[in-house]
């Protein structure tokens, strides 16, 4: 009976071994795709990273350049106000000499 039952354990042996060496096969293939994926999603990730750093960086420029150029129109606009109070005095002064040279001109007209 050991005999049948070592010659039973032999064809099962047979019949599942190389089922069993098959599946170990596809697996070990599949764990080969899943590390390629992985590596690849990786990569993928890695360039995404890259391409965002490079925003942030031009974004940053951009940011320092937009903040110097308000710096720059402020400091016009102060100028320009600086010359609009200086030219309104002058206008005042102008305006004023005017009514000088009116009120001049009345007393010269006085006997």
């Amino acid at each position: 009976m050991a005999a049948k039952m070592r010659g039973a354990a032999g064809a099962v042996e047979r019949i599942l071994l190389p089922r069993l060496n098959g599946i170990d096969g596809e697996l070990k293939s599949i764990n080969t795709r899943i590390d390629s994926v992985n590596s690849r999603i990786d990569s993928a990730v890695d360039s995404v990273n890259a391409r965002i750093d490079s925003v942030d960086k031009r974004i940053d420029e951009m940011d320092k350049r937009m903040d110097a150029e308000f710096d720059s129109v402020h400091t016009e606009i102060a100028s320009v106000r600086i010359e609009i109070r200086g030219l309104s005095e002058k206008v005042d002064l102008v305006r004023d000499m005017e009514e000088l040279k009116v009120k001049v001109a009345e007393l010269e007209k006085r006997p």
